[in-house]
């Protein structure tokens, strides 16, 4: 118990270095200035004589910055001047001290507000934190003149406090009040609408005023309100006059926006109720999953009779070495060619000479190979060993076995399709006998792979949720802020809320799955019957001359067990078991003058040894070299280099822009109701 919660702890701490280390990366990324708004607070109140009395109050969290600013676009056919502008830092109590020039790096607790050479009216003041961080509050406050505009039949307050593209701060809390001058007789006299994310809220708390809030704004985001009454309060200038109706269009204009806006929310409702259907549905087929493994974890696969001892070649005249060979070895899953390559294409040589197609023979320490007809009636795993071998023999009579070795450093691609056209075959001529189940094993290996998917999964989850909490860490959190948003905490657990149960689902899932693997039956009854009855094969081809009853088989029953024996890596074993078997034929050393061989080339051939040559061996030993070797040379061959080139850089550009805070101005108009 101690250990495993020492493990726990382990991981636990592995985790959390992981997400500090993360954390740093994206800290390392972000700009060395910052500003987070936690709220941003307008207070509006409209005077009498069409002006706006404007109290913005800014709690915000500044990293090495030296002065904040905003900005408003001269616009005489939108507004007048704007006049009265102080800023008071709230966390002091202080008034700034006003001064009349422009500065880039503005003096602490000092501020202007001008026109500058941009044409712009802007606000900027000293905040002093060039090499320091925290949360400061200040509040900023101007009039701005002849801002309401008067109709024939209404009056309108239209402003803009955050314009699109512009705001690069992001921004947790953003409310605001719009105060008139008096009531306004009915309520329905006063209608408000307000332009920006979807997700703001604005309406008349009373006769004579407006609410309204926005939480996590986005940088870029814009943010105007619209404030209409019909009750004429507002003496105006006569240049914001306009001696026309404008309700009924500005009733058309709002309700475009609207229908703009309440389309954009159908179709994210339509498309949250289509994921709603197909998140039910996965959690549902999930259910049915699961149901499914724990019923299949009760079951216990049909167990196939063990044979000790079987004398015969299963499906005689129909299998082949490569068949015999694959399905000896194969367990669950897909065999490599590597794995069977080498006896596999040893064994069908010695099968093709057995066939009479080729001819096989021994001269000191060399083995010739010969090509004697053209063959009739092999399945494609043999006669892809054919083709190969007349390849390597094109244009000669007989040739060495080495050549087998130098085609596969020469032609290695060429070797590699030839032999992975054996295994392919083989391994389709099982399935087609229905001996291998190809929908189980590819089940079976998905089921192998669950544990380490149920694994990655689990760790990725946990770690996320050590993520998260890290981020809420003083010395953190304003990371995730900066980087992604004042909204990614709340995103985060809304997705983990809704994804929880399809993880746990599949986290089920994949641990039974792992648990079911072993139950199921990749090689059908039919298969594993089959397989026994090679492993029979092989136990009486080693032990036959210790079986107390037994009956001698045929020296041409042995040469047919030279091939299997071959592709099972036996042959050395097999070949002793037959000289204890026939004594007085295999008596004499030279073995090439006992008349008795004459008819059997293929044991003529395998017992013909030397000091230095083994034959059979030898073209094993072949077999894995040339295999090797183009794989070698296929690796080789693979790898490229990179090219040269003339380098670069990037490419100069003017000089840069001095970055303090986001501009803000007017832009055109988006809509949140």
């Amino acid at each position: 118990m101690k250990k495993e919660v020492k493990q726990i702890i382990i991981k636990i701490l592995v985790m959390v270095s992981i997400s500090i280390f993360v954390l740093l990366m994206f800290a390392a990324e972000m700009p060395e200035k910052q500003q987070i708004m936690n709220h941003l607070d307008y207070d509006v109140t409209l005077n009498e004589n069409g002006s706006a009395t404007v109290t913005e109050t800014w709690d915000i969290y500044i990293k090495n910055t030296n002065t904040i600013f905003k900005t408003f676009k001269i616009s005489p056919s939108k507004y007048g001047e704007i006049t009265d502008v102080t800023v008071k830092d709230l966390k002091k109590d202080e008034n700034l001290n006003r001064i009349n020039q422009e500065m880039y790096h503005v003096t602490k607790n000092s501020y202007y507000a001008l026109v500058t050479q941009k044409n712009e009216f802007e606000v900027a003041w000293g905040v002093g934190m060039d090499n320091k961080s925290g949360k400061r509050k200040f509040q900023l406050q101007y009039t701005i003149n002849d801002v309401i505009t008067d109709y024939k039949d209404l009056q309108e307050f239209y402003w803009q406090f955050l314009g699109k593209g512009q705001n690069a701060v992001p921004v947790k809390k953003v409310t605001g009040r719009i105060k008139l001058p008096k009531d306004v007789e009915n309520i329905e006299n006063l209608k408000v609408w307000g332009h920006g994310p979807l997700n703001g809220e604005i309406h008349p708390i009373s006769k004579n005023k407006v609410e309204f809030k926005i939480k996590n704004l986005k940088p870029g985001q814009m943010l105007e309100v619209r404030v209409v009454n019909t009750d004429k309060m507002f003496n105006v200038n006569n240049n914001k006059i306009r001696n026309y109706n404008y309700l009924k269009t500005l009733l058309n204009e709002e309700q475009k926006w609207a229908d703009e806006s309440n389309n954009a929310r159908e179709e994210k409702i339509n498309l949250l109720r289509t994921l709603f259907i197909i998140y039910i549905i996965i959690i549902l087929v999930n259910i049915f999953k699961i149901r499914k493994y724990l019923k299949m974890r009760k079951e216990n696969p049909e167990k196939v009779t063990k044979i000790e001892y079987y004398r015969d070649i299963p499906r005689k005249g129909d299998s082949t070495p490569a068949e015999a060979n694959y399905l000896y070895k194969f367990n669950k899953e897909r065999l490599s060619a590597k794995k069977v390559q080498n006896t596999s294409v040893s064994a069908t040589i010695l099968d093709l000479c057995l066939k009479k197609i080729i001819s096989l023979r021994t001269q000191e320490n060399k083995v010739y190979v010969k090509i004697l007809k053209n063959p009739e009636n092999l399945k494609e795993d043999e006669l892809e060993i054919y083709k190969l071998l007349k390849e390597v023999g094109k244009n000669k009579e007989e040739f060495e076995i080495e050549e087998l070795n130098k085609f596969a450093n020469k032609e290695y691609y060429k070797y590699s399709e030839y032999i992975n056209k054996v295994v392919k075959s083989t391994r389709n001529n099982l399935y087609k006998m229905k001996l291998i189940d190809k929908a189980n094993e590819k089940k079976y290996i998905k089921y192998v792979n669950a544990s380490s998917k149920e694994k990655i999964v689990k760790n990725i989850s946990e770690w996320i949720l050590i993520t998260l909490i890290v981020t809420l860490l003083p010395p953190f959190h304003k990371i995730p802020l900066i980087s992604f948003g004042t909204g990614y905490l709340e995103f985060s657990l809304k997705w983990i809320v809704i994804l929880a149960p399809i993880i746990l689902e599949k986290l089920y899932i994949w641990k039974i799955q792992a648990q079911i693997k072993n139950k199921i039956s990749v090689m059908t009854k039919e298969g594993a019957e089959e397989q026994e009855e090679w492993k029979g094969l092989k136990r009486y081809m080693e032990n036959f001359s210790l079986l107390e009853e037994r009956e001698i088989p045929e020296l041409a029953i042995w040469e047919e067990y030279l091939v299997y024996a071959t592709a099972f890596g036996i042959a050395d074993k097999v070949i002793e078991q037959m000289k204890a078997a026939y004594p007085k034929v295999f008596v004499e050393e030279k073995w090439e003058e006992n008349e008795e061989l004459v008819e059997y080339p293929l044991i003529r051939f395998s017992i013909s040894h030397t000091p230095t040559i083994n034959p059979i061996e030898r073209i094993n030993s072949i077999s894995s070299k040339a295999y090797s070797s183009s794989m070698h040379q296929i690796s080789v061959h693979s790898s490229s280099s990179s090219g040269g080139g003339s380098g670069g850089g990037f490419s100069g550009g003017g000089g840069g822009r001095r970055w303090r805070r986001p501009v803000w101005e007017d832009v055109k108009i988006q809509k949140i109701d």
